[in-house]
C-alpha cells in the first residue's frame, strides 16, 4: 500500500512539458489527418471541427513513430470489414479522398495481416461422458486453400504525396516550396506550396529519379531524393515514410549562415516609391521572426534599381504609413542610387520600429549597378529588387 501511494504522489507531481495525447487503443481507426506530436493543439481542433460537421471523429497516438492521428470511427480486431466499408464511405460520401485505415496494437502501428490475440477468458470444459463410437468410412473433402491476397507496390504512380516542410530545431511548420525537378533529365516539373497532399507527374525517364528542392525564406535549400517507380524503397531514408496510402517526405531546414544572401521576392514597393504594397508585409515578418530566434544575427539590406535614370521618388510621410500612398507622402526627384537608399532605409525603420536594435541592420542603395538580367531582357523588372545578406 505504501509503495502505491508513493507512486501516485510521484506521478501527479511530475511535470508536464507538453501537451497529453491519450495513445490509440488496440483496434482499426479510419484515418483522416496526421500531425506531428508537438501538433496535439491542432489535431484536437481539426477533430473539434469534424464533430461540429455531424462526425464523430477522435484524435490519438501512435506511440512507435510518434504521430498524431485524427480518425473518424474506430472498431475492435474483428471489424476489419465494418473498417474498410466505412473508408470507402468516407472517400467516396464525406470528401475524404486520403482515408486510410490504421491497425494498432499496444500503442503501435501494425501492418494488416499481423496475428493478434486479444485477452479473452478461457473456460475449462469438463466432458459429460465417454461414448464408445464404431469406426465408419469417412470420405473427408478438403477445401482449396485461400489465395492470399495480391498486393499491389505502392509508388508515386498510384500514391500521393505529403511534402512537410519543418523548421529543424523546433519541428515548427514553415511557409515554403518545394520544386519537383526530373533528376535524369534536368527538367523542371512543377513547384508546389510546402506542407500539402500532391501528385507527383511522371517523369517518363529511365530510372524515374526524382529530386525534390525544399525553400524557406531565411533558410537553407534541403534537396530529398525519390523514385517515381520504386518508392517503397525510399522508406528506407527516415525522411520518406509511408502511412497507408500517401507517402510524407520531410524536410528539416536550418537556418541560413554568415555569407548567406536571399533575395525578398515578396517584399514589392509602388512605382517610383520607397513605400512598400501590404502583401511585403508577409515576408517582412519572416525577417522579423528570424532576427528575433537569432538575437547575435546581424543583417544588410541592399536595394536595387533596373536601370540608373534619375526620376521621381515618393518617400513616406510622418504618418509613417510603410504600407500605403498617405495624403502626406513627399515627392522629390532624385537618382536610381537615391531611390534604392531609400526602399532599403524603410525596411530598417520598419524592423527597428517592431523591436529589433537599429545596430543589427545595415541598410545599402546599390541602384542599378548590380544587375541580375540584361536590361533588353524581358526579365529587366526583375533587377528591381531587395537582398538580405547574412553578416554575422
Amino acid at each position: 500500500m505504501r509503495l502505491s501511494i508513493i507512486l501516485f504522489i510521484f506521478f501527479s507531481f511530475a511535470p508536464s512539458f507538453a501537451q497529453q495525447v491519450t495513445p490509440l487503443a488496440n483496434g482499426y481507426y479510419v484515418v483522416v489527418s496526421t500531425f506531428m506530436r508537438h501538433q496535439s493543439k491542432e489535431a484536437a481542433s481539426y477533430s473539434e471541427t469534424l464533430n461540429k460537421r455531424g462526425f464523430h471523429s477522435g484524435y490519438g497516438l501512435e506511440e512507435g513513430k510518434g504521430f498524431v492521428y485524427v480518425y473518424l470511427e474506430s472498431y475492435n480486431f474483428s471489424q476489419f470489414r465494418q473498417a474498410i466499408d466505412r473508408m470507402m464511405l468516407a472517400r467516396s460520401k464525406d470528401s475524404f479522398a486520403a482515408a486510410w485505415v490504421l491497425k494498432i496494437k499496444d500503442g503501435r502501428e501494425i501492418k494488416e495481416g499481423t496475428p493478434v490475440t486479444d485477452s479473452i477468458t478461457v473456460k475449462s470444459v469438463t466432458p459429460e461422458r465417454q461414448e464408445t463410437v464404431t469406426a465408419s468410412l469417412v470420405t473427408e473433402y478438403i477445401p482449396n486453400p485461400t489465395p492470399k491476397p495480391v498486393i499491389k507496390p505502392q509508388h508515386l504512380g498510384n500514391t500521393p504525396i505529403f511534402l512537410s516542410v519543418i523548421q529543424k530545431s523546433n519541428q515548427k511548420v514553415l511557409n515554403g516550396t518545394v520544386k519537383i525537378l526530373d533528376a535524369d533529365n534536368s527538367k523542371v516539373l512543377g513547384s508546389v506550396k510546402a506542407n500539402g497532399y500532391f501528385t507527383i507527374p511522371d517523369p517518363k525517364s529511365k530510372t524515374g529519379s526524382i529530386s525534390l528542392v525544399a525553400s524557406a525564406f531565411g533558410f537553407k535549400d534541403i534537396t530529398q531524393s525519390i523514385n517515381y517507380k520504386e518508392t517503397e524503397r525510399d522508406t528506407l531514408n527516415e525522411d520518406v515514410t509511408l502511412f497507408g496510402n500517401f507517402f510524407m517526405v520531410t524536410f528539416e531546414m536550418e537556418r541560413i549562415t554568415k555569407g548567406s544572401s536571399s533575395t525578398l521576392s515578396g517584399v514589392t514597393f509602388f512605382n517610383d516609391a520607397a513605400i512598400m504594397v501590404p502583401t511585403s508585409q508577409d515576408q517582412l515578418l519572416g525577417v522579423l521572426e528570424m532576427l528575433n530566434q537569432e538575437p547575435k544575427m546581424r543583417i544588410r539590406i541592399e536595394g536595387h534599381t533596373n536601370g540608373n535614370a534619375r526620376g521621381d521618388i515618393v518617400y513616406m510621410g510622418s504618418s509613417k504609413n510603410y504600407f500605403a500612398l498617405g495624403k502626406d507622402v513627399v515627392r522629390d526627384k532624385g537618382s536610381a542610387k537615391e531611390l534604392s537608399q531609400a526602399r532599403a532605409e524603410v525596411i530598417k525603420s520598419w524592423l527597428v520600429n517592431e523591436g529589433i536594435a537599429e545596430d543589427r541592420i545595415e541598410a545599402v542603395g546599390m541602384g542599378g549597378n548590380k544587375p541580375i538580367y540584361d536590361s533588353k531582357s524581358s526579365f529587366a523588372r526583375r533587377n528591381g529588387r531587395v537582398e538580405l545578406t547574412v553578416l554575422d
